[in-house]
């Protein structure tokens, strides 16, 4: 089973994530000097591939290529026969009790477990820690805006997926 969630909304919260933990922070600066400093610096973070050779161009560029290797990943599988689906945050956030009900069957495993599962998302799973909803909250999202828009769809064309503007709904989607 695969989560994945609007690439947006991952470079966002990934940025969020950057202010918090100041070495992630370095990572995007430094990573817009080049696409070969890009590379080092996927590199030292243990991501060896040519999927993290990009220039970093705003501040959503690094958490948007996390999330858009991990869809072409999943889409790659499922075209070389893997029996693997996804779920879709946002279906999840917006309906916990069909999607976990869904998940559930697809996994072959008792619907009833959907119950405990959609209790358990009321939690925050990293309350009194520096990652916490609360703590991340006080940090400004970056603005969003035209030019960082067709960065994005860009980086997603490169990675052979729909313009990030567009809602991406992959193959498989529970």
């Amino acid at each position: 089973m695969y989560v994945y969630r609007d690439v947006t909304k991952v470079a966002l919260s990934f940025s969020r994530l950057s202010m918090a933990i100041p070495s992630r922070r370095l990572v995007q600066l430094f990573g817009r000097l080049s696409e070969s400093m890009s590379a080092r610096i996927f590199a030292w973070c243990g991501h060896i591939h040519s999927d993290f050779h990009v220039l970093i161009e705003n501040d959503l560029t690094l958490g948007a290529v996390y999330a858009l290797v991990t869809m072409k990943a999943y889409l790659e599988f499922r075209r070389r026969g893997f029996d693997i689906s996804a779920i879709r945050y946002e279906d999840l956030v917006a309906r916990p009790h069909e999607i976990c009900r869904r998940s559930m069957e697809a996994c072959g495993l008792p619907v009833s477990f959907a119950d405990s599962i959609e209790q358990s998302m009321q939690d925050d799973s990293q309350k009194n820690t520096i990652l916490s909803q609360s703590a991340l909250s006080r940090f400004r999202n970056p603005e969003v805006t035209p030019e960082i828009k067709d960065s994005l769809d860009r980086l997603a064309a490169k990675y052979g997926l729909p313009p990030v503007s567009e809602e991406c709904i992959l193959e498989g989607t529970l």
